[in-house]
């Protein structure tokens, strides 16, 4: 997440504002290609917009062109219409070629079966859902006890929506749920306990009311200036470890979710007469009058998000196997652009840097928003201001905020929803390396210029505490909301960045790769990370972290 209260880039020397200004007037070049040992099987086609050349066709957007080859024969579906636990064949499509592997490897996933039915006013939604789950070992020295219970978020009621369930069945008996955590989470009693990789399949009704106004959780559920956003407008089960289950009271001022990486069939029914933006790849769509029926199919994915209107257009642009569309209200198509071109030189640049990014579809959506960005598995939202050119943003013009914005949101693929991390208790883990790939986002863009005007911001941010030498590694809750900004998006890059000099450049990049190989798809921790730079630079690191981070 990108918050709203804290300026992106540092007021600073008038050369430096006229650095970040040139690149508002002109698209970053093309980061350069993947080495070899990264490269996709074909040559990237990126094709970013420039103000001079002729514009991308603008499209209205309506259906998601399908952007992989067709999916393969499904087996015989279940009773309620959806594939069967076991079929991953519909979710092939969404994943690069490379990449389709981890759906076998993934046995033990959460499996989600929804169906959603938006109301005609965009206020309501009425929910159906069947989720397996299954009690996963986590590490070989980490024996978990056989589950007495499942809890379940529902988000919606700490962020200004109101979300009610009923009809609870755990493998088709009746179930007696109760709410906890001020009806945050629900606790779901098991008649009998569920041992290791066994799994148990959990039913439920559910509805949510979606305000209207923008006052509470950024803004993340809402409907408002004609564009419905839903941010966690399902049950979603959190991880389950060796401290028990991962649930706790929210906190306002950062992100909300813990989750595993699952695979989701989302069955939308809606006024035919929106675009539906959302995660994963469009597997089927139906019209009947006035009503549209859309199924989804994401995954692996943290969790599932949509958003939609009926005035949104589309441009898009090819990286590799991957199509990248950026929507917009009709009137600020040229910030789409802006957008798409910042979101095709970041997938660039991070495949080059990181590893390659694992779906064939990245949609970026302009929503309403307090915040200025979110991050969802292969989607995210920015804030409608910064489509607006005539705003000054976060102390930029938009233009340069958007850009900005985009690249951090896109870092978050790779660190939030390939590599999972506790984002309450150790945010720092994703949100700090989002910007520090930011920065290298603007090296390979606009050069050692540009990344270094980048650079400052981190410092103009800690800088806002007097510099406290504040550990990066704390829980959200126990920071004040102005010092989680200056401390988990200023000193925590500020942090990765003395950690790569200290194992030397060229080693940190190459830990960076195999960071990202060894968690993808899994859960990283503080204690991971470390282990893993410390075998690549053969050195002891308890010093560096005990002044950063502890």
């Amino acid at each position: 997440m990108t918050p709203f209260t804290n300026a992106l880039w540092p007021r600073c020397a008038a050369a430096l504002i006229l650095l970040v200004l040139a690149g508002c007037t002109a698209l970053p070049r093309v980061a350069p290609e993947p080495p070899a040992e990264l490269a996709p099987a074909a040559a990237p086609t990126a094709t970013p917009v420039a103000t001079s050349a002729a514009p991308a066709p603008v499209q209205p957007a309506s259906p998601l062109a399908g952007s992989g080859p067709t999916a393969a024969p499904t087996p015989a579906a279940s009773p309620a219409g959806n594939p069967a636990w076991d079929d991953r064949s519909i979710f092939r499509r969404g994943l690069i070629s490379s990449e389709q592997g981890i759906l076998d490897r993934l046995s033990d996933a959460s499996v989600y079966h929804i169906s959603l039915v938006i109301g005609d006013d965009l206020t309501t939604v009425q929910g159906q859902q069947q989720v397996r789950y299954t009690h996963r070992q986590r590490a070989a020295n980490q024996p978990l006890a056989p589950l007495k219970e499942i809890y379940f978020r529902l988000f919606p009621n700490a962020t200004g929506g109101a979300m009610t369930v009923s009809a609870v069945q755990v493998d088709g008996q009746k179930a007696q749920p109760a709410l906890e955590f001020n009806d945050t989470a629900l606790r779901v009693p098991l008649t009998t306990p569920l041992p290791l990789s066994k799994s148990v399949v959990i039913g439920m009704e559910f509805e949510v009311r979606v305000p209207r106004e923008l006052n509470r959780g950024y803004g993340l559920l809402s409907f408002s200036d004609d564009v419905l956003s839903l941010d966690s407008v399902y049950p979603a089960i959190p991880v389950y470890d060796d401290e028990g289950w991962n649930v706790e009271q929210p906190v306002e001022h950062a992100d909300l979710s813990h989750f595993d990486a699952s695979l989701y069939v989302v069955r939308v029914s809606a006024p035919a007469r929106l675009t539906l933006v959302a995660s994963g790849n469009e597997e089927s769509r139906e019209r009947s009058g006035d009503r549209q029926t859309v199924t989804f199919a994401a995954g692996p994915a943290r969790d599932f998000y949509l958003a939609a209107s009926a005035r949104y257009v589309v441009v898009s642009a090819t990286v590799g196997e991957t199509v990248i569309n950026s929507y917009a209200l009709a009137d600020r198509v040229e910030s789409a652009k802006v957008a798409l071109a910042a979101g095709v030189n970041a997938v660039k640049s991070f495949n080059a840097r990181i590893g390659l990014y694992p779906y064939t579809e990245m949609d970026i959506a302009s929503t309403p928003l307090l915040a200025l960005g979110i991050e969802y598995p292969g989607i995210m939202g920015l804030a409608l201001r910064m489509y607006d050119p005539s705003q000054t943003v976060a102390g930029l013009p938009a233009r340069a905020a958007l850009e900005s914005v985009t690249a951090h949101e896109v870092a978050h693929q790779w660190f939030y929803n390939a590599i999972g991390n506790d984002q309450l208790d150790e945010p720092w883990l994703d949100e700090a390396l989002a910007q520090y790939a930011t920065g290298l986002y603007y090296l390979d863009t606009q050069g050692e210029r540009g990344a270094q005007a980048y650079r400052e911001s981190w410092s103009q941010r800690w800088e806002r505490v007097n510099r406290v030498a504040m550990p990066i590694g704390l829980p959200a809750a126990s920071y004040k909301p102005q010092e989680y900004s200056a401390i988990v998006y200023g000193r925590g890059p500020l942090f990765v960045s003395a950690l790569a000099s200290r194992m030397g450049q060229q080693t940190f990049d190459r830990f960076l790769r195999d960071y990202y190989a060894a968690y993808r798809w899994g859960i990283a921790t503080t204690a991971g990370f470390k282990s893993l730079a410390e075998q690549h630079c053969r050195c002891d690191l308890t010093p560096l972290f005990a002044e950063w981070v502890n």
